[in-house]
């Protein structure tokens, strides 16, 4: 079976085979190409949306942690100029009537600022109640004081209330 196309059919037919080679092609290239492109741009996007996320909430801490820094640096800068930790922990070891049962000291650890004072303060014989008493009163006010360490808490040799070794710590400017 011959076909007699006349020429207006050969064009057509001629144009249809490459019509149809093209979508063959196409249908090829488009997945292994442009589609895979797509797809690590659409992964790439995905993982920079989430490290945006992250340095969103590391923003938020930021400013917490900055909220809460400036809060302290009021507090500081409330307190008097000439504030000694020392002598403020003596001063209430005095009032609370524990000085002849304490010992307290300076402590200086090797790589702290000179900016954080501390105190080593040793209590023997020490009933709980002057003890807790005496902690309220250490934080009570605004002079920023801190427990840094506690060495050890234990009932004393004799039986007669407890031992205890503390170190406290403030901040200065």
């Amino acid at each position: 079976m011959t076909l007699n196309l006349d020429l207006r059919e050969k064009i057509a037919l001629a144009l249809g085979l490459l019509a149809t080679v093209l979508v063959v092609i196409l249908a090829v290239y488009v997945p292994m190409g442009p589609r895979r492109g797509f797809q690590a741009s659409q992964q790439e996007l995905d993982m920079l949306k989430g490290e945006l996320e992250l340095q969103y909430l590391f923003r938020l801490d930021e400013e917490e942690r900055l909220q809460k820094q400036k809060a302290l640096m009021e507090i500081l800068d409330k307190r008097t100029p000439d504030f000694s930790l020392f002598t403020h922990v003596d001063n209430l070891l005095t009032a609370t009537d524990l000085r002849a049962r304490a010992q307290l000291e300076q402590y200086r650890p090797r790589n702290v600022s000179d900016r954080q004072p501390m105190v080593r303060l040793r209590l023997q014989n020490v009933a709980t109640k002057e003890l807790v008493d005496f902690l309220h009163k250490i934080y009570d006010g605004d002079n920023l004081v801190a427990v840094y360490k506690l060495d050890y808490l234990r009932p004393a040799a004799n039986e007669r209330g407890l031992d205890c070794d503390v170190t406290f710590v403030t901040l200065t400017l």
